[in-house]
């Protein structure tokens, strides 16, 4: 059976599907994973067909419209979901040409929060087996620590429920582009929102995260399945094919204080590492920067680099596989997505978020709830004095203690591993026969 894992997003987006992929693929299932055209290698290197999308990360950065992303990026969520309506609006026609080559070969589909609208009317018509999966807990609920918009977040509470099925409108006003452009082609009615909602609850959903660090809430419904984070079989692909000194930079002292803002843009990137070099500095720690699409790093000078703490701060320029480095880091400070932080809490290494946009800041409050981390440091209050602070609090034995007892018990779950035996039966029982 063919099987389509529709990976649309950013590295951290992809990397999850990689590790379910794997684990159906020892299955027995021909499994090939949708993904930008310039992160194939990322699916490719653990044995899996690349789906290429027409499209890449780098050249939407690049575009008129990414540029615009680019500079709107973290100055509020109401103008960063405008532009990210935007950015989905552009790749609309595009996007819709890819899935209606792909899901048409394909014997099974599993869609992500950017595609699931588009992939439930297309499975729909072709009658095609279809599960959505969730890398973040957005399904609506009263239940605080396991809602991603929570207004009382210690709380069981109506707002709570209200304010995330608000949330989830948004989220369909943002994705519904290449939807409604598909359902125009396919002869079928505008999907409503009332009937976006009805499609979700009959979809199979399955959330990659581990009730550690999410706890079930209950009031979500009994077909909503939940296992662990979901992590590759191996380490990823050498992190010295990408930066050579990298290796030898972590063998040559104690380890570092990480910083990556993922696939968030920033406006003035150099800001962000300067504040960052001068903060090791007082603390007399070396660090490691993960350049990203904000390009950080890419204007500082090597003696700027040198006035880290401990004299170095070494960057990374292209990719690297967070399950071989955080383990290797004294702290790390990100932006709190999903994936960064679940290789964080695997790893055991204490954190400092620095939430951008969407469920970034709900990853920050439960790293700091659970007690592996200093309490979110959003963008906009990102600076020495702050910064400092909330490194000195990750960097506490406390904190240490706590991030290690909690990536041990992380480690023992099989999050991947359950949810291919989860979608293993619904496609046994439902999928179309190859």
């Amino acid at each position: 059976m063919r099987v389509l894992l529709l990976g649309m997003g950013s590295r951290g987006d992809v990397q999850p599907f990689v590790a379910l992929g794997q684990r159906l693929a020892t299955l027995g299932y021909d499994v090939g994973v949708a993904a930008a055209q310039d992160l194939g290698g990322l699916v490719t290197v653990h044995g899996l067909r690349h789906e290429p999308f027409s499209f890449g990360l780098e050249e939407g950065v690049r575009s008129e419209v990414g540029r615009e992303w680019l500079g709107g990026s973290s100055t509020n969520q109401v103008r960063e979901a405008r532009l990210m309506r935007t950015v989905v609006a552009h790749v609309a026609p595009a996007l819709a040409d890819d899935l209606q080559r792909m899901v048409g070969r394909a014997d099974a589909v599993v869609s992500s929060a950017l595609s699931v609208d588009a992939a439930s009317s297309l499975t729909a018509a072709a009658g095609i087996t279809h599960a959505h999966v969730m890398l973040q807990p957005t399904w609506p609920s009263r239940h605080g620590p396991s809602s991603t918009f929570a207004l009382r977040p210690q709380a069981d509470s109506l707002l709570n429920l209200g304010w995330s099925a608000l949330a989830g409108r948004a989220a369909f006003d943002i994705v519904r582009s290449t939807g409604d452009l598909l359902r125009a082609r396919l002869g079928l009615r505008r999907r409503s929102l009332p009937g976006f909602v009805a499609a979700l609850r009959a979809t199979p959903t399955v959330l990659a995260a581990s009730p550690l660090v999410v706890p079930r809430a209950p009031d979500w419904p009994v077909s909503l399945r939940q296992t662990g984070f979901w992590f590759r079989d191996t380490e990823g692909a050498d992190p010295t094919e990408t930066d050579a000194g990298l290796a030898t930079f972590l063998d040559d002292g104690p380890p570092p204080v990480y910083l990556g803002l993922g696939s968030m843009p920033t406006g003035r990137p150099d800001d962000v590492v300067d504040v960052f070099i001068r903060v090791l500095a007082r603390l007399g720690r070396r660090g490691v920067v993960s350049a990203g699409v904000a390009a950080l790093g890419s204007g500082v000078t090597d003696r700027d680099l040198a006035h880290g703490g401990d004299g170095r701060v070494h960057v990374v320029a292209g990719p690297v596989a967070h399950e071989w480095l955080h383990p290797r880091c004294a702290a790390v400070v990100h932006h709190g997505g999903a994936g960064t932080t679940a290789a964080s809490v695997r790893a055991g290494v204490p954190q400092v978020t620095v939430p951008h946009i969407a469920d970034q800041p709900y990853w920050g409050r439960r790293v700091h709830e659970l007690g592996v981390g200093a309490a979110p440091l959003p963008r906009k209050r990102f600076g020495p004095e702050a910064l400092e602070a909330a490194l000195e609090v990750a960097l506490s034995p406390e904190v240490g203690r706590a991030a290690s007892a909690l990536g041990r018990r992380v480690r023992s779950e099989d999050g991947a591993g359950d949810a291919a035996a989860v979608l293993d039966a619904l496609f046994r029982g439902r999928g179309r026969t190859a």
